[in-house]
């Protein structure tokens, strides 16, 4: 079946017809609260305290670094558009996953949307982000980024209606946190692609196939993770590289890494690297403690 107007459901019961998977509908949690009846006092447990669950940055730093190929990675805007700040790095990262980096119509609709802003009407505020969609598109339209629609049924609209009013609680205990006033723009609007590109990881795992979401954006690492969805941030997907190929160089690395979330898909301060250290490729002898698990 040709990726030409495809849909996500096509491409994965093509997958299940090839391979003989059986189908199995992606569901969403719910997060919903428990009643404080549900939160009665209950008598103190003897047993002893699990350990503390580490850090955000902890459980980062030591991901294996190594790319682990999927069905599908799901890259939203702002990754993608990080992504395209730097062409040479986004050549990689393409040539290294193939067709399996793919974006949905929602991510697709975000990027076209920049890119036709015309020249005369580009600020200093969002000209980086214009020019950097423009490189997307041309790879959009080359077909060397796939995009898969989401089908737009009652299931899917229903999990997208969940997935952006986890997303929109999120953003606005972190406001709350910071001292912020809410955004006026509705959550409909201002989350879509990472709504989407959630809900297609989701729907990916319900159709028994591996799956990843590339986001920088804060909340939606949070919903992926209440969802058992893997995630990498820009940062990663350049360590990627860097264990790749170990003629590619650290501190030039993160020298790119920081240029490209500089201005906008900025990765929150806890997950993000501070230093070259993270992206040097600890293989010896062609062994990794980190990728290979024996630490």
């Amino acid at each position: 079946m040709s990726s030409v107007g495809a849909t996500l459901v096509q491409v994965l019961q093509q997958a299940e017809q090839e391979c003989g998977w059986d189908t199995e509908e992606g569901q969403l949690d719910d997060l919903g609260r428990p009643s404080p009846k549900a939160m009665a006092l209950r008598r103190p447990s003897l047993q002893p305290r699990p350990p503390s669950r580490p850090s955000r940055w902890q459980e980062v730093a030591t991901q294996a670094k190594r790319h682990s190929p999927v069905d599908l990675a799901w890259c939203d805007t702002g990754t993608l558009c990080s992504l395209g700040l730097r062409p040479a790095m986004l050549n990689k990262v393409l040539a290294l996953y193939g067709s399996s980096l793919v974006v949905t119509d929602a991510v697709a609709r975000e990027i076209r949307a920049m890119a036709n802003i015309p020249n005369a009407a580009r600020t200093a505020e969002n000209r980086l982000r214009c020019n950097s969609a423009d490189a997307i598109v041309r790879k959009l339209d080359a077909g060397e980024i796939r995009e898969l629609p989401l089908p737009a049924t009652s299931e899917t609209l229903d999990m997208l209606d969940r997935v952006l009013r986890q997303l929109d609680a999120i953003e606005q205990r972190q406001n709350a946190t910071a001292g912020r006033s809410d955004d006026a723009v509705r959550s409909s609007q201002k989350h879509a692609g990472e709504a989407y590109s959630i809900v297609s990881a989701i729907l990916t795992v319900g159709h028994q196939r591996s799956t990843r979401l590339l986001t920088n954006d804060n909340g939606a690492t949070l919903v992926a993770e209440r969802n058992g969805i893997a995630w990498k941030h820009t940062g990663q997907l350049l360590a990627e590289l860097g264990c790749q190929d170990s003629l590619m160089d650290a501190e030039l690395l993160y020298e790119n890494f920081d240029q490209m979330t500089s201005r906008f898909a900025t990765v929150p301060a806890e997950l993000r690297p501070g230093t070259s250290d993270f992206f040097v490729c600890r293989q010896k002898d062609g062994i990794c403690a980190l990728c290979d698990g024996a630490i």
